[in-house]
Order: structure tokens, then C-alpha cells, then sequence
């Protein structure tokens, strides 16, 4: 696939905001309409063509956080569309599935005589590895999402009966007060913010 694989309407569309699009420009924030459209192309590169985050940044010509940033949305909007609140047991049974499809060409690689065969063989193992290893980072990205959820709604109870704590993290059980759990969060996104806009 080449960067004409890009959609010429989304190009065209976009050439008065080129530089959003360029790595080592500077950035401005997008409008709605160019967040829909990109957010549309990148969803066409990952579900679509399978294509990894690198790989969409580098053919979008835009920032990898940018990428992630929209994948992490269409992941979300597939949770609640298909109302899973806990995918780990799609993940393991896609991991299952992928170990199975790995397992069946290594036994073929290993009946094959032909040079180019092999390397075709060889190539479709490594791509299964690598949406292996997709796999078990999408495993790690739900659970800390489920996490961080939980982290939410103990706060939400906590305000709601009018506790003075906050907790910043499920994992550690971290109690503050509400004023410093507010400045926290701040000096957190402030931190995010700085780091996608590199």
C-alpha cells in the first residue's frame, strides 16, 4: 500500500491544514469535520487493512500519539457497542485462535523444500507473532482501562457521600483530599497534553 491509498477527498480536504498533519510543524487543534475525517482514515488502516499505529502515522503523515489517541476511541466506541465492559475473554479466545494458526505454519514450514515457499511461510509466522503481541497489549491496555474505571467510579461514590478522600490509583489504594486529587490530575493532563503535542 502507498500513500495514495489515502482517500484524494481526504487530501483534498485537508491541504489548507497540511501542517496538522506533519510531524516536525506546528500543530493546532482540529475542527470537528477534519477530527471525523481523520479519525475515519485511521479507523479505514487499522480494522480495515490491519495496519499498526506506526504504520498509519507514517502513511497519515500525522503524529503517532494522534493515531493511538483515535484508536483508543474506536476501541471504546466497539466496548459499547457490543456492551462489553471486560473483553478479555474475546482477547484469550483471538489469542487461542492466533496460537493455533501459528502452530499449523511452523508444521508446514517444516515440510517445505521450495526457497520462495519458505519465506512466504516464514513471513505469514512473523506476521502472526506480531498480532500476537498486539493481542497481549491490547489484553494489558483493558485491563488498566477497567482499572482506571474503577479508580472513576470509587471517586464518584466518595464525592457523591461527601468524603473528603480521592484515590489516584485502584492499584495502590491512594488516599488524598479532593483538593490535592484536583491538582494532580491536572499536573497529569498537562504532562499528556505536552507529550502528544511533541
Amino acid at each position: 500500500m502507498t500513500d495514495l491509498d489515502i482517500s484524494t477527498e481526504f487530501i483534498e480536504e485537508n491541504k489548507a491544514n497540511l501542517c496538522q498533519f506533519m510531524p516536525n510543524s506546528r500543530r493546532g487543534p482540529y475542527s470537528k469535520y477534519d477530527k471525523e475525517a481523520r479519525r475515519n482514515e485511521v479507523y479505514k488502516f487499522h480494522f480495515e487493512y490491519g495496519y499498526s499505529a506506526r504504520k498509519i502515522a507514517e502513511l497519515m503523515k500525522i503524529n503517532r500519539n494522534t493515531v493511538n489517541a483515535d484508536l483508543q476511541y474506536w476501541y471504546s466506541k466497539a466496548v459499547k457497542r457490543f456492551n462489553i465492559f471486560n473483553p478479555e475473554q474475546a482477547i484469550i479466545l483471538s489469542l487461542q485462535r492466533l496460537e493455533i494458526q501459528r502452530t499449523r505454519l511452523r508444521e508446514q514450514l517444516d515440510k517445505v523444500t521450495d526457497n520462495t515457499e519458505q519465506i512466504q511461510l516464514e513471513r505469514l509466522i512473523y506476521d502472526v507473532d506480531c498480532k500476537i503481541l498486539q493481542t497481549h497489549h491490547k489484553l494489558s491496555d483493558s485491563s488498566e482501562r477497567i482499572h482506571r474505571l474503577a479508580t472513576q467510579w470509587l471517586n464518584e461514590h466518595m464525592k457523591k457521600h461527601r468524603k473528603d478522600e480521592r484515590y489516584l490509583s485502584y492499584y495502590d489504594a491512594i488516599k488524598v483530599s479532593d483538593k490535592a486529587h484536583q491538582r494532580i490530575n491536572k499536573i497529569i493532563d498537562e504532562d499528556r497534553r505536552s507529550v502528544m503535542l511533541r
